[in-house]
């Protein structure tokens, strides 16, 4: 039996259209949808938000792929920089690509003139988080001249992203740099769409010409902000499937934990193969097993797994964006609104 994740869409719509409130007009709403929407099912966030967002970002060209076979004809921002044959896959299905470097431009350049179409780019700049893009405004340059000579390659915007948007000297001094290569980027075309904040950055207010976000649509802050109000959209339900009862000193599952009084244990059909951790949290028994976990204190025939995501991931050890992208992982997903 599969578990059930029920995802209401209109929770996660009313999320967007907070953000796009927010924004004033001034700045467009990119709705993050990579890594299946953070579990939440990609192609359906994305009917869900297609009159609220203006364009999509996902992580691999394959998503971007998933979402035009299901219909969805905005534009599509792939934040990885190019691997080996991300350019065919990127031209042939008009998604927006990333560029880190010239070679990337021109890979691009031959890829249209080979399928004898065009390709917008954006360039990928690193502002110090050290993970993607060109580093320093002298490579930024290099790549917008590179630009300057391509028929079919088309640069129409830059992007960073905060390392630490809550830290006010990360996010100063990330800033600066992306002030100075979106300058730069301007000067070649002033309606170049620059962009360096998801959720956090756009709790600082850091908007610029888009925000890129994720986290925020399905409910959840990066950090505690009273910027927006937003709400969880999901919940995972896991049935009991057996009753076990404990004298002291017993032991359940894999290991040594031992019964400190009389246990009345409901094993519930959520292992760590369903996308949470084994490690042991309140309320729990020992460890999860693959398949299963036991909880004490139980009365209920289905019990929800991510009640919240962000106090759960505390316990855990790890942050919200991890638990909600595997919590549904072997679950039914039931949409509602």
């Amino acid at each position: 039996m599969l578990n059930s994740a029920v995802i209401n869409l209109s929770v996660i719509k009313r999320n967007a259209e907070n953000v796009k409130t927010a924004l004033g007009g001034k700045s467009k709403l990119c709705a993050v949808v990579k890594a299946d929407a953070y579990g939440h099912g990609a192609e359906k966030i994305a009917a869900a938000l297609y009159t609220v967002s203006d364009c999509f970002a996902v992580a691999l060209p394959e998503e971007g792929v998933s979402l035009r076979l299901s219909g969805i004809d905005k534009e599509i921002l792939v934040l990885t920089p190019l691997s080996a044959g991300d350019e065919k896959v990127c031209v042939e299905y008009g998604l927006t690509a990333s560029a880190a470097s010239e070679k990337d431009v021109r890979r691009l350049e031959k890829e249209c003139e080979a399928q004898g179409k065009t390709v917008n780019f954006h360039i990928a700049y690193n502002t110090g988080m050290n993970r993607y893009g060109a580093d320093g405004v002298e490579e930024v340059c290099r790549i917008a001249d590179e630009a300057t000579k391509c028929r079919y390659a088309m640069l129409t915007g830059l992007y960073s992203h905060y390392a630490a948007p809550e830290n006010d000297v990360s996010f100063y001094k990330a800033t600066e740099k992306f002030v100075k290569a979106r300058d730069i980027i301007k000067s070649y075309d002033k309606n170049a769409t620059c962009h360096i904040s998801a959720s956090g950055g756009f709790l600082r207010g850091a908007h610029y010409d888009m925000v890129r976000i994720g986290l925020l649509l399905y409910g959840y802050k990066p950090f505690v902000s009273d910027a927006i109000n937003v709400k969880p959209a999901m919940r995972v339900y896991a049935p009991v499937v057996a009753k076990r009862t404990l004298s002291v000193g017993e032991t359940a599952f894999y290991g040594e934990t031992r019964a400190e009084k009389p246990e009345r244990l409901s094993l519930v059909r959520y292992g760590y193969a369903d996308g949470l951790p084994r490690k042991r949290v309140k309320g729990q028994f020992g460890n999860r097993c693959m398949d299963v976990t036991a909880l004490t204190d139980n009365d209920k025939r289905f019990v929800n797994v991510i009640e919240n995501a962000e106090e759960l991931s505390s316990e855990y050890g790890t942050i919200t964006y991890e638990l909600l992208c595997g919590a549904a992982r072997r679950a039914e997903k039931i949409y509602v609104t």
